[in-house]
């Protein structure tokens, strides 16, 4: 058993179930986002959906990024894998109340740039 074969019992499975189901929302908005920026629509002010525009990122680059962020953490939520809900820094538990708020979370307060 590697490090990493560690199953989430951390959460139990109503959690579990609420966090995937906020994980694919997520997703779904991401992806309606992206599909506008492509086909040439105005795209929306990023503070708005919870996403930084860095100077220099193009919007599609921005939200494939964050699509890439959210299909990580669901991956790891689906596999049980003990990470998700972890800040990938430090490993610290970023907690349920953080993770019902912003499920695609994975850096804890010290960490988040």
């Amino acid at each position: 058993m590697t490090e990493h074969d560690v199953t989430v019992t951390r959460f139990d499975d109503v959690t579990l179930a609420r966090l995937r189901r906020g994980l694919l929302r997520r997703g779904r908005v991401l992806a309606e986002l992206l599909s506008d920026v492509l086909a040439g629509k105005t795209p929306p002010a990023f503070s708005d959906k919870g996403l930084d525009l860095k100077p220099g990122l193009r919007p599609e680059e921005a939200l494939r990024k964050a699509l890439d962020q959210v299909e990580a953490r669901r991956m790891l939520l689906d596999a049980g894998d003990d990470r998700y809900g972890r800040c990938a820094v430090c490993s610290t538990d970023l907690g349920v109340v953080r993770l019902d708020e912003m499920p695609w979370a994975d850096r804890c307060e010290d960490h988040r740039a």
